[in-house]
């Protein structure tokens, strides 16, 4: 019989990931509160795009908002994870730099590219350089402070990331969203956290993370869940140590299947995680019934997950909270401390010489 949840949360989690992954909808409604004393300048009718320049988990709620919001954004998202901003950024552009630690290296360096490209810019960080350098250039800005994230670790703030931007752009006028529905997105967020709980014996993370164990995952989505699958698939890396990457439908349509010929020993030991909804369009849910049956055809297995929630982005958030908690519960099946980053430390630190 497989060690309780409980035990190896205690054995295994030192830097509290569970607190963090259990603290989502809190960091969410921090993020809303602090957001309503910070001014942002109006821009809507003066920028033509927005740009967010960050890296790993500082980029994902950028990702969550452009694929759960794409209705709602005025003016389209582009996100880059990159040194340099594209060339046609301008003084039509929004540049955001976002910056959990608020000393990545990719996004400090596009700073000046972006100033020199006479673009508007903002800022959101819990500090570091990148703070520094939004309050000596009076630059505006969400600088939060992390209570409720314990672990530190940047992919397990996302409620800061997600709401802080949220708030932003909505400050912004650039996102229309309503307080009912960002509301909305933090209740769903809350009674994700209760019912994903990995202490008790009938969270649905217990059988979902028995059927992944030993296996490759590719996490699957379409429209408003794209952004969704992303953080989920960033998280199996980073927090179940998991070799996970994800695939949109219907681009995944019109190349992946045919690569699941070869090699066979490989297919059979990946599992395709479908996040399913109602909300996808008709040709969408029929493109998610015809992939499952040829996934399963070529000898790797379908997990089904289904967002229930009334809206596209408590859905977002819906697969966001289940993804914590499934990737944590994952890694501690794997017997691994879920809060380290052995590799990425390694390669920055010889990077750093």
């Amino acid at each position: 019989m497989p060690t309780p949840f409980p035990a190896l949360l205690n054995r295994l989690d030192p830097q509290d990931v569970f607190g963090s992954v259990q603290r989502f909808a809190r960091q969410g409604r921090q993020a809303v509160a602090d957001l309503r004393t910070l001014k942002f300048p109006k821009l809507r009718g003066k920028v033509d795009a927005i740009v967010l320049a960050g890296m790993g988990g500082s980029a994902l709620g950028a990702h969550i908002i452009q694929t759960a919001c794409s209705q709602e954004l005025r003016v389209p998202l582009v996100i880059v994870n990159d040194y340099t901003l594209p060339a046609w950024v301008g003084r039509r552009t929004l540049v955001i730099l976002a910056s959990y630690s608020g000393t990545t290296e990719e996004t400090l360096t596009a700073w000046p590219h972006a100033k020199k490209s006479g673009a508007k810019i903002a800022v959101i960080a819990a500090g570091g350089n990148l703070g520094r350098i939004a309050r000596s250039n009076k630059l505006p800005a969400y600088i939060f402070n992390p209570i409720e994230n314990p672990s530190k670790q940047p992919r397990l703030g996302l409620g800061y990331a997600v709401f802080g931007l949220l708030g932003m752009l909505r400050k912004m006028g650039l996102l229309d969203i309503t307080p009912n529905a960002i509301e909305e997105a933090l209740e769903v967020a809350s009674r994700t956290v209760r019912r994903t709980d990995l202490r008790s014996g009938t969270s649905p993370i217990v059988k979902l993370t028995a059927s992944l164990k030993g296996r490759a995952v590719y996490v699957v989505a379409a429209e408003h869940l794209v952004g969704a699958a992303h953080a989920m698939s960033n998280q199996l890396n980073e927090t179940a140590k998991t070799v996970a990457t994800y695939f949109a439908i219907p681009e995944l349509n019109h190349h992946l299947m045919e690569g699941l010929g070869n090699p066979k020993q490989n297919v059979r030991r990946t599992t395709f995680l479908f996040l399913q909804s109602s909300l996808y369009s008709p040709r969408i849910q029929k493109r998610f019934r015809l992939t499952a049956e040829v996934v399963q055809k070529n000898g790797a297995k379908v997990l089904p997950v289904r967002l229930t929630s009334r809206t596209r982005l408590s859905q977002a958030i819906e697969a966001l909270v289940l993804g914590g908690a499934l990737t944590l519960g994952l890694g501690l099946r794997y017997h691994v401390n879920p809060a380290e980053i052995w590799w990425v430390n390694y390669f920055k630190n010889k990077l750093g010489k």
